[in-house]
């Protein structure tokens, strides 16, 4: 297999743990984003994410599109380059 097949597998598999996590793992990544904004180191301190939370449904609409772009580059570019 060329290099670049294995980059861009890579790549998609980076997108696709990036995606899962922001989709259904969104009190960690909102911890992450804290943390590397340097607001605090204490997980107590977030609020939590409610149901009426918008910021809850932006967060899972753009990892499962994320997760979704990841799966798609990775498997076309894969596939296009088994032959």
């Amino acid at each position: 297999m060329p290099t670049a097949v294995i980059l861009i597998d890579l790549l998609g598999l980076i997108l696709i743990v990036l995606g899962f996590h922001l989709a259904f793992r969104q009190n960690l990544v909102r911890r992450w984003w804290s943390v590397l904004r340097h607001e605090c180191h204490a997980p107590a301190r977030l609020q939590p994410l409610t149901d009426e939370d918008p910021a809850r449904y932006a967060m899972r609409i753009s990892g499962v599109m994320i997760l979704a772009f990841g799966v798609a580059i990775t498997l076309l570019f894969t596939l296009s380059h088994l032959r």
